[in-house]
């Protein structure tokens, strides 16, 4: 039953992966001619190539952990293709496909740039809330999908991360306190937004040096991140990002998740050793709220008793 129970899960997902492949086709066949004049829908949005690329990066990653083949260096070539695909592919000489790829809006755009509109009293462009509503789809098919294998910050961070460093600089944050962090900066957000019109994210948020413009506003952002993610794992998406506060949310009703198999787990705690996340004590507990699992497969790749699966 379990087996069937995956299989259908896995279907379920290749047809989605595939349904956006034949949009992206269509796009990339007929639509070229006229796209600037004719008015974007919801589903239309789901087109671009950002959004079918990283569907078909995040089905193949949900593969690899639900079959156990996410191996440490697996991780690392999939987080370079995450970092080049969606922000290097974009300013390459590939026409369309090049321009569909670009990283507005970003994932943290999608949260900040909608309550900006409606702040000034304007309609909330459908981009936005089709890319917001992918987001979220992945995140609920398996939690941190698109965090874990779409962000190209949070590949960026990982990667940092990778640099080896003299023994007991890295170490990991308390999710209380960083989650704690995060939900104040966001209500932060909020009263500037709401009470001054002004955005405390505008200067906060990595994502602008992937534009590769190197303004003075947006140094103190990517180097505090890039930085600080050399000892701590992914510490914008823990601290600060409203999208990874979002998807934290909604990974509570995530279909695929890491689970635990409690008849094969020795208690030996090698992946909580091993893993860079504070996320592993909580599922080894039982507990029903837990840190954001960004799906890397750390955890899963050094149970030694196959006690940890994604399913």
């Amino acid at each position: 039953m379990k087996r069937s129970a995956q299989l259908l899960h896995l279907r379920t997902l290749a047809l989605f992966v595939l349904m956006l492949l034949l949009s992206g086709a269509v796009t990339l066949l007929f639509g070229e001619e006229g796209e600037g004049r004719r008015q974007m829908t919801f589903f239309s949005v789901w087109a671009l190539p950002r959004v079918w690329v990283g569907a078909i990066l995040g089905f193949l990653g949900l593969v690899l952990l639900m079959t156990r083949k996410v191996t440490t260096w697996v991780r690392f070539a999939a987080m370079g293709v995450v970092f080049l695909a969606f922000s290097v592919v974009p300013f390459l000489p590939w026409g369309q496909f090049a321009a569909g790829m670009g990283l507005h809006p970003s994932p943290m755009c999608s949260v900040e740039k909608p309550l900006m509109f409606i702040q000034m009293g304007r309609s909330v462009p459908i981009i936005f809330i089709s890319i917001l509503g992918f987001i979220l789809l992945m995140t609920v098919i398996a939690n941190k999908l698109f965090c874990g294998w779409n962000c190209p910050i949070g590949a960026l961070q990982e990667l940092l991360h990778r640099i080896p460093l003299p023994r007991g600089w890295k170490g990991k944050l308390p999710f209380r306190i960083t989650n704690a962090i995060r939900i104040g900066l966001f209500l932060l957000f909020v009263a500037f937004l709401f009470g001054l019109g002004f955005s405390l994210y505008a200067w906060i948020n990595p994502f602008e040096f992937l534009h590769w413009q190197m303004e003075w506003a947006i140094i103190p952002a990517f180097v505090i991140t890039f930085i600080g993610a050399l000892f701590f794992y992914r510490p914008f998406c823990y601290l600060v990002c409203p999208i990874g506060l979002l998807t934290w949310l909604a990974e509570h009703i995530s279909i695929l998740r890491v689970r635990l198999d409690k008849e094969a787990c020795t208690n030996c705690m090698i992946c909580v050793k091993k893993s860079p996340c504070p996320t592993v004590p909580s599922i080894l507990e039982g507990k029903k709220s837990r840190p954001d699992c960004h799906a890397c497969g750390a955890c899963i790749e050094a149970c030694p008793e196959n006690a940890l699966k994604f399913k």
